[in-house]
């Protein structure tokens, strides 16, 4: 490819998936809808590539690239492959750091920090994985799911309830 001197700038958003709206003045990226999407379907930013902007999506991302700005995944698993670059604060249900991320970190479901990851900031999730060798400084919140219980245990709780009290003993009534 080309070489790029400047991030390009824009919004990727849920309206068209693995496309790149940059401002109307820098038309390098305009019309390569390529740039984001893979072979097996997934998005990608590759190691060669330096976005800055806001990113909203409705699929999975490898992220190989440079990127700084916000990232939204919603439902969608962020990976951050060994040579990705990121700042930025990032909400998705699953995140795997295998590069350098700085910044706000939400993870729904699971966040992993592999032996190459790197990782500067703020993290919450439900379950963390930090393995032998990764880097992490910062803060970790665990967000516990709330306990309800089934409906049908409730419902059995309510009926064998039995409250105890105590027994009157009628004096002319004598066990033989």
């Amino acid at each position: 490819m080309w070489p790029i001197k400047k991030p390009a700038k824009g919004v990727l958003s849920p309206s068209s998936p693995g496309t790149v709206t940059p401002p109307a003045q820098d038309a390098r990226l305009q019309g390569d809808r390529s740039l984001l999407r893979s072979v097996d379907g997934r998005a990608r930013l590759g190691k060669s590539l330096s976005f800055q902007g806001e990113l909203k999506g409705a699929e999975d991302l490898h992220l190989d690239g440079e990127f700084e700005g916000t990232i939204e995944l919603g439902d969608h698993k962020l990976v951050v492959g060994p040579q990705g670059r990121v700042r930025a604060s990032i909400r998705a249900r699953e995140i795997v750091v295998e590069g350098k991320v700085q910044g706000s970190l939400t993870a729904r479901e699971r966040l992993q920090i592999s032996r190459t990851g790197s990782v500067t900031g703020d993290l919450l999730t439900a379950r963390i994985i930090i393995e032998d060798g990764a880097y992490f400084k910062g803060s970790i919140d665990i967000e516990r799911a709330e306990e309800k219980p089934a409906r049908g245990e409730a419902v059995a709780a309510e009926t064998f309830r039995v409250a105890a009290a105590p027994l009157a003993v009628d004096p002319q009534d004598k066990l033989q």
